[in-house]
């Protein structure tokens, strides 16, 4: 009977993916970073464990340090949302108000003529707090996975950038318990730095995709808060986690692979 039980899973799933007009597995196309096998593998079994765990925190954070390269960033984060699953997927599709939850981004659009079915690309412009240095522009290509109930899976690549050099993540959303989701980031990026010290790069480039996954989850939680409210309570909550951010860049992990099955 678990035998059987088994097999049926495995063919639901597979006739679900069967629906999706590009699977989640599928090339994105872009340059393929060092990461990229691993988050398609993580991606196509929709597992979120290796973030570590918020506990007493706001956000799990795990650091990951890439050998050779000391400005390739690799973060991994998770937390709890008090907000059904429909309510963050509807945040994450509201593309054109990105630049109002995260930070020092200046313009987020969806590419005109870029969606077919659950792909799509997006162009970002992201403002460089540094005197003289012109802002990053780069293209993202997304593939959006729903194929087992209660999860969502989000996978996306640089499609094209003269700064950034690579950027491949995912995110897993997961119903956990009614009106809870479980979201899990994994985002690994590098970029021409110039000579902005490792430390700035990797103190940054986090506290900001800390600033912004709280924006995510403030919004989810409070969807009547105006989006002015919301970036400013996100940039509070960040400050107050700053001490694990700390920790975090000093405890980077030295390698990363996706989990066994």
């Amino acid at each position: 009977m678990r035998g059987r039980a088994l097999l049926l899973v495995v063919v639901a799933a597979s006739a679900a993916r069967a629906t999706e007009l590009h699977p989640v597995d599928e090339d994105l196309g872009g340059p393929a970073s060092r990461y990229a096998d691993a988050l398609r593998d993580l991606a196509l079994r929709g597992e979120a464990p290796a973030a570590s765990e918020p506990g007493a925190s706001i956000v799990g954070l795990t650091c990951v340090a890439t050998p050779g390269d000391g400005k390739y960033v690799g973060i991994v984060q998770r937390m709890e949302i008090a907000a059904p699953l429909g309510e963050v997927e509807a945040i994450l599709a509201d593309v054109a108000h990105y630049k109002d939850l995260f930070p020092g981004l200046v313009d987020v659009h969806e590419v005109p003529g870029s969606r077919d079915g659950n792909r799509y690309v997006t162009a970002w412009e992201q403002r460089v707090p540094i005197f003289f240095i012109p802002n990053t522009r780069f293209e993202l290509t997304y593939l959006v996975s729903r194929v087992v109930e209660g999860r969502i899976v989000y996978r996306y690549r640089l499609a094209l950038s003269r700064d950034v050099t690579n950027s491949d993540g995912i995110i897993v959303l997961e119903a956990t318990a009614p009106g809870l989701t479980r979201f899990t980031e994994y985002d690994f990026f590098n970029a021409r730095w110039g000579l902005l010290p490792e430390s700035a790069v990797w103190r940054e480039s986090v506290r900001g995709s800390v600033a912004s996954d709280l924006a995510i989850k403030l919004k989810a939680e409070h969807p009547t808060l105006s989006y002015r409210r919301i970036a400013a309570e996100a940039e509070r909550l960040r400050r107050a986690v700053d001490g694990d951010v700390e920790r975090c860049l000093k405890r980077r992990t030295p390698s990363w692979v996706a989990p066994a099955r």
